[in-house]
């Protein structure tokens, strides 16, 4: 992000990310899928700790997987041979999640790789969206652990990092009280593959440009 190296852009982001996610939990967290929940503090969140503290040393270029992942999670609606191989991987679920946390942890890109997850499994809005918002609350609070333990030296400023969470407020505010309720079950599916669709297509521009 405008020449930020990896630790410094999480800097950045986290505390926003942690703002919005941490709101948002708060009218929803009834919804929470708790087996899903459960596989990602047993599986994702250590993944994520030990790839983050190795990415303080080295970040690869991970967006072309991922890129992959999510645009093939996307159009399972439309193609069917697609659905039905999801329906095989989901079967090693955990597998997947722990992958998840090393993606995460190396590149912050594990949250597309969630919202797939939730697509994939055909989750009711609701549950769609308590589970992927109690999931990236939890990434940015391993995130955020792992960068003070690791000893960097903290980049963002105090004033800047509190303009970031005020800012988080206000997304929120704006996105739960003018934009979600407009959606129903339908739309809702329908925006989030549009959603998937376009972050595939963003993270496979930025490989392919590299």
């Amino acid at each position: 992000m405008l020449g930020m190296d990896f630790t410094a852009t999480l800097q950045l982001l986290l505390p926003i990310s942690l703002t919005i996610s941490l709101f948002q939990l708060k009218g929803c967290h009834q919804h929470v899928d708790q087996s899903i929940l459960r596989e990602i503090i047993f599986f994702c969140l250590p993944a994520i700790g030990v790839a983050l503290w190795m990415s303080t040393r080295w970040s690869p270029p991970l967006e072309i997987i991922v890129a992959i992942i999510v645009l093939t999670f996307s159009l399972q609606d439309r193609l069917d041979f697609i659905r039905r191989s999801l329906r095989q991987l989901l079967k090693f679920q955990r597998s997947y999640i722990v992958i998840m946390g090393l993606v995460h942890g190396a590149s912050n890109l594990g949250g597309s790789m969630l919202t797939a997850l939730a697509f994939g499994k055909g989750l009711d809005r609701h549950i769609s969206r308590a589970t992927v918002v109690a999931g990236y609350t939890l990434f940015a609070i391993i995130q955020l652990a792992v960068l003070t333990l690791a000893g960097d030296n903290w980049q963002v400023s105090k004033a800047t990092g509190v303009g970031l969470m005020l800012t988080g407020a206000i997304t929120f505010w704006l996105t739960e009280n003018y934009l979600f309720p407009k959606f129903d079950s339908q739309r809702y599916r329908t925006g989030l593959e549009l959603l998937l669709i376009t972050t595939g297509i963003i993270l496979l521009s930025k490989a392919l440009m590299n």
